[in-house]
């Protein structure tokens, strides 16, 4: 069987005969096979020897048992395959092709990173000098594809100084809490008012789960000019002003037998500028830089992991400033972000615990009613045994393709919605 192949390639053999000797060939016993094309070569006692693939009797002992599995080489490991020359250069031309197609997508890449790395300095520096009376601002270059030169020198490392990064985060979160003595939600048309009239940026509102209303301000000013100004347009209703949530992060690679408190050290020494702005993180109320726990990894018993949370501006520090990497020891550790979304283990919803839970028992491997400790076939291997209570009970059956997986599955498309909603409700994040 030829197919696609050159009739004229030396030692193919076409209806039985030799394309270089011209003579009849057992094909059984003396040809190989291309394991790409199919096509059949002459492979011993050709006339013109150059086109032989072996020695008859390395062919006969040695390369067709391998190529065959026969023999001596029945038991051996690994497998042989013979392909031809035209096959072999093609492949190489596809190699080289794919090869070239990602070169062109690499650059392509490093020109978008070239591009958001600018605009991403031009913000920095917009910041700082919004924050500061700093006469010598940062020089970026008009056009800059090849490289971006900072032409002040020496540099100052912009992280350490509070006064700079205090205002890359200043969106406020305040709730208006019910009236002390009527219970009911605050006037929307006074609020707004209030707002309108004292120029007050909200850039988003919102009823929280006690019918209260929330409300996200841009700065501190506006925060305590909003809660000052209540005081007086509506006295019975208290503004509680909310800390930012923070973000979460995973250090990978960190030592088995350190501790908690010796690692927070380690990382403060090693990394000052992250020491520096925990320092300003717990004047704005964020939390500074908290270890929660460190785990075993379960890919090198040899390391852990430690999950953090930090401010908002120290994430930003280590992504930008660090390349998400610190230094640790002899060496630095990966960063990753995580984001822990909350789901009760008795109703399998998410947003809550199981100690706050007012739902019906529910299974988070087959969502029958019972407990997932009590499911007769959690252990099972067959996925197509499993239900997904959240998945099953959904409504937006665009999101939902399949419910044939665990609640607890980290591919559940649920889960994963929660985990994007819970990301853009941390400002770090928001800025991406």
């Amino acid at each position: 069987v030829i197919q696609d192949r050159d009739s004229s390639a030396p030692n193919i053999i076409i209806d039985g005969i030799c394309n270089a000797c011209q003579t009849e060939v057992d094909i059984l016993q003396y040809s190989v096979q291309c394991f790409k094309c199919e096509a059949y070569f002459h492979a011993v006692e050709c006339s013109d020897q150059t086109y032989c693939v072996s020695a008859k009797t390395s062919f006969t002992q040695h390369l067709r048992p391998a190529l065959e599995r026969t023999g001596s080489y029945e038991n051996r490991f690994g497998r042989f395959f013979f392909m031809c020359n035209s096959c072999c250069t093609e492949c190489e031309l596809k190699k080289v092709i794919t090869h070239d197609k990602r070169v062109e997508v690499i650059d392509k890449k490093l020109d978008n990173l070239r591009a958001e790395f600018r605009n991403e300095l031009s913000d920095l520096k917009k910041h700082f000098l919004d924050s500061t009376n700093v006469s010598a601002p940062l020089l970026i270059p008009a056009d800059s594809t090849n490289s971006v030169n900072l032409t002040h020198a020496p540099v100052e490392n912009v992280w350490n100084n509070s006064s700079r990064t205090k205002n890359l985060f200043t969106k406020k979160v305040l709730v208006v809490k019910k009236s002390e003595n009527s219970g009911e939600t605050i006037d929307s048309s006074v609020l707004r008012k209030t707002c309108v009239e004292n120029g007050i940026q909200v850039s988003k509102s919102f009823s929280t789960s006690k019918d209260e209303i929330g409300l996200v301000v841009n700065s501190d000013s506006a925060a305590k000019t909003l809660i000052d100004k209540l005081k007086v347009s509506a006295p019975h209703h208290k503004v509680q002003s909310l800390p930012p949530k923070t973000p979460t992060i995973n250090v990978v690679g960190v030592p088995n037998d350190i501790s908690k408190e010796d690692l927070k050290e380690e990382i403060f020494l090693q990394n000052p500028t992250i020491k520096e702005l925990s320092t300003t993180a717990a004047v704005q109320g964020e939390e500074k830089f908290t270890i929660l726990a460190i785990s075993e990894l379960k890919n090198n018993s040899d390391l852990s992991r430690a999950t953090i949370s930090v401010s908002n501006t120290i994430r930003n520090y280590i992504s930008n400033g660090c390349n998400d990497r610190i230094y640790l020891g002899n060496g630095t550790c990966k960063v990753y972000d995580a984001f822990h979304v909350k789901r009760c283990f008795k109703c399998q919803k998410f947003g809550h615990i199981s100690d706050k839970c007012d739902g019906s028992v529910c299974c988070g491997f087959c969502s029958g009613s019972h407990e997932t400790r009590n499911c007769s076939t959690k252990n099972s291997t067959d996925l197509s045994q499993s239900c997904c209570s959240n998945c099953k009970n959904s409504t937006n059956q665009d999101q939902v393709s399949n419910s044939k997986h665990p609640a607890y599955s980290i591919n559940c498309p649920i889960f994963k919605a929660e985990q994007e909603k819970l990301k853009r409700s941390i400002p770090f994040y928001q800025k991406k």
